[in-house]
């Protein structure tokens, strides 16, 4: 009864190992997940479909851009970015107004993704003040070796003194 036992363990613990793909296992086709950057550029990050996993390798992508009064720009290239691993952003901006964007993928596996998207100019950056400087305000820094000072001149030659004349 106990090998019984014993083998239906093993039996469903080997099925259950090898019936699943390991985190490695990437492969397959590809999803696009597109949007506006929220100013003048696309950003898209791209996953692979079966697992949800970001695509570590490079992805070859270029977008095309119809406006809606029927301008076309590209096919342009989206370049990888150093912000995020499977991140790609629009080098060039595109011109204001409302843009129908379609991304075309070629390498690891053709994928596709078509977006509507509004192409608006950012408000200026404020600057921003520099930041407080870290550590010790100066007057502390001062007062440090001041103190020190004066124990060294003041306080040591008084408990010298005063050793000398309790003594007989």
């Amino acid at each position: 009864m106990i090998r019984r036992i014993l083998m239906l363990a093993v039996t469903v613990a080997a099925a259950f190992l090898l019936g699943t793909t390991p985190a490695w296992a990437h492969g397959g086709p590809i999803a696009i997940d597109a949007h506006s950057d929220g100013g003048q550029g696309i950003t898209a990050t791209v996953t692979y479909a079966k697992d949800g996993h970001y695509v570590a390798e490079e992805v070859v992508m270029t977008y095309t851009a119809i406006s809606d009064k029927g301008r076309t720009i590209g096919p342009l290239p989206l370049k990888a970015s150093a912000e995020g691993q499977s991140f790609y952003v629009s080098k060039d901006k595109l011109p204001l107004g409302k843009w129908t964007v379609t991304i075309t993928a070629t390498h690891p596996s053709a994928a596709s993704k078509t977006i509507s998207l509004t192409s608006v100019t950012l408000p200026p950056v404020k600057a921003v003040p520099p930041p407080a400087p870290a550590g010790l305000p100066i007057a502390t820094l001062v007062a440090i070796p001041v103190a020190l000072a004066v124990i060294a001149f003041v306080v040591v030659p008084v408990l010298r003194r005063r050793r000398t004349v309790v003594q007989p």
